[in-house]
This record gives structure tokens, C-alpha cells and sequence, in this order.
């Protein structure tokens, strides 16, 4: 399982259903306000932006490189950062799914096993959401729109952590693991699913989960502060706590639309919260474009920049390279 060849063709098809979910926003501001403000949005602003999503990507590569160590998987840093730059590309597929790509290329490229290529993967986006989630709820009861009830879905969030913690008891994993292996089919799956889990329980531990969380949060505070220096850049009066909050609020919620990329929920969010704290659309929705701009679609950028010339390393065979891979999958 390799990636797709038309990756790149799928790619665009999202990249042109975006650019006409977005022309439908414009059409809906006023084309010609729009193009006015965007037009005049200050080009000092522009570099900060783009670093401040590089301080992200970066943070976030760092986490991947010490989890790899963790599991005594040793890449060389070039196929290491070519590896999860690439699939960047991979971040505007429904609930950044795509990314799984990750693990089996690290199985099919470097002989690193499932077992321990998915539990990474899948601590990224537990990390991830951990780190938005946080950033919402410390940053809500700054909000002076009108939104009371949300805390209530935040509440109810909060209980996914707690799920968490549960899942590291040892009784629990196993019960679940027998009666998940129980079904038809699933049998001969038994001591992979088990490592599997194992090694997605050494991710959350205290210590590891502690400083995985905590450069998470480093790393979307980053995003978060895009949108607060998107919005001093066109005018509108909005704190960095208030900002931090409509950033991770939309994020969040485009994450849980499984939309690719979160696209339409997120914009969306983040243009009707910015309208609700008396911003004019055509200000909420040239910063909603404007943000995704330094945030998603750099991201994209950055993967298509890093996988088009090493495009065979992700749809050839094995390589040797000689990186270090502790385990097979049985």
C-alpha cells in the first residue's frame, strides 16, 4: 500500500473545489470590497505569518523525531524530513486520514513495523487535538460573544482526555483488544493490534504525553497568534486570548466536519464568531482567507515542494538507506 499515483491530480481536485468554495464567500462579501481589502492588507505582515507557521511545522516535527527515537527507529534526517514534509500533501484529505500514508512508508520504505508507524501517527492527531481543545477552553471565558453554550460542548470534549487516561489501564486495553480481536476475521490480528496498542500506550504516558502535550500547545499557539496578527493587520480590535479561541473554536470544528482539510467548517467558524464580535464580513472573511492561506495551504505548499522530487521514494520499492528499523510485522 503505497502512496496513490494520482495523488498530485486529487490534490488539485481539492485545491479547485476550495478555490470555488472560496469565490462563493467573495461573491457573497462583495467581490470588489474584498479584492480592496486584500489588496491593502500590509505586507510587513506577511513574513511574521509565514514564520510563525514554520515555528508550527517545525515544533511538530521535532515531537515525530523524538517518538522515532523512543521506538529506536533512526532515519537519517534528510528521508526523515522528507518523509513528513511530503505528506503534507496529505493534511486535506477527510480528518487528515491521508496521513496513515506515513506509517506504511516507513513499513514499505524502511521495514519500520505497523506497530509501532500507526501508534505514532495516531498520537499526532491525539496530541493535536489535545493541544487545540486546551487552547479553546483556556481561552474561552475571554470571549465576550455570544456564545455561552458552547461551553457546554466543550465540556463534553474535555471528556476525550479522560478517555485517555482511562485507556491506560492495563485491564482495560485488554478487555478491549480480546473483544475487538473476538470478531470474525480479526483473529489473526491479535499480537499486532496488542503491540499496537502498547506502543500508543508508551506515547501517553505521564512523562512522554507531558512534554508531547506541551510542545503541541507551543506549536498551535503559533496558528493562534496568526489569526491575532491577521486581525491587527486589518483593524479589528481583538486580544490574543480572544483570537486564540476563534482559531482553535474553528479548528475544531473543521477538524470534527472530516471535511478535507476542515474546509468550509473552519473558514465558516471563523468568519461567523469574528461577525458575532461586530467585525464586518467582508474584515471576518478576507481574515478567515488570509490565515488559511499561512496555515493550511502553506502546509500544502510545503508538501507538494518536498514530494514532487522525491516522488519515487513514495510510490517505489524498499530503499536502503540505512536507517534503523527495530521491528517486523509478524
Amino acid at each position: 500500500m503505497r502512496l496513490p499515483h494520482n495523488l498530485v491530480g486529487r490534490t488539485f481536485i481539492v485545491v479547485a473545489t476550495s478555490v470555488a468554495l472560496y469565490a462563493v464567500l467573495a461573491i457573497w462579501t462583495g467581490w470588489d470590497d474584498l479584492r480592496s481589502q486584500l489588496a491593502r492588507f500590509p505586507l510587513a505582515y506577511v513574513l511574521p505569518l509565514i514564520l510563525l507557521s514554520l515555528v508550527n511545522y517545525g515544533l511538530r516535527f521535532w515531537r515525530w523525531q523524538r517518538w522515532l527515537v523512543a521506538f529506536d527507529v533512526r532515519l537519517p534526517l534528510r528521508a526523515s524530513l522528507v518523509l513528513y514534509f511530503a505528506t503534507y500533501v496529505m493534511v486535506i484529505t477527510p480528518g487528515k486520514i491521508g496521513e496513515v500514508f506515513k506509517a506504511v512508508i516507513l513499513k514499505e520504505r524502511y521495514g519500520v513495523s505497523l506497530s509501532i508507524g500507526l501508534p505514532i501517527v495516531l498520537a499526532e492527531r491525539i496530541f493535536d487535538f489535545l493541544a487545540i481543545l486546551l487552547l479553546a477552553a483556556i481561552s474561552f471565558p475571554t470571549w465576550q460573544g455570544p456564545l455561552a453554550n458552547l461551553g457546554t460542548g466543550l465540556a463534553v470534549l474535555a471528556l476525550i482526555p479522560l478517555a485517555l487516561l482511562a485507556f491506560r489501564s492495563e485491564g482495560l486495553r485488554t478487555g478491549l483488544i480480546r473483544r475487538a480481536t473476538a470478531m470474525k476475521g480479526l483473529q489473526q490480528y491479535h499480537v499486532g493490534v496488542t503491540e499496537s496498542v502498547d506502543a500508543l500506550t508508551r506515547l501517553l504516558d505521564a512523562r512522554a504525553g507531558t512534554w508531547a502535550l506541551i510542545i503541541s500547545i507551543v506549536a498551535w499557539s503559533c496558528e493562534c497568534l496568526s489569526l491575532w496578527l491577521v486581525c491587527q493587520a486589518l483593524g479589528v480590535d481583538l486580544g490574543i486570548l480572544p483570537s486564540c479561541f476563534v482559531y482553535a473554536a474553528a479548528t475544531l470544528v473543521g477538524s470534527l466536519t472530516f471535511l478535507p482539510g476542515g474546509l468550509g467548517g473552519t473558514e465558516g467558524t471563523i468568519i461567523w464568531l469574528l461577525t458575532t464580535h461586530s467585525v464586518a464580513s467582508v474584515t471576518a472573511v478576507t481574515a478567515a482567507l488570509v490565515v488559511r492561506l499561512v496555515t493550511l495551504w502553506l502546509a500544502v505548499a510545503i508538501g507538494l515542494a518536498v514530494f514532487l522530487p522525491n516522488r519515487r521514494t513514495f510510490l517505489g520499492g524498499p530503499a536502503d538507506t540505512g536507517a534503523k528499523a527495530p521491528a517486523v510485522d509478524r
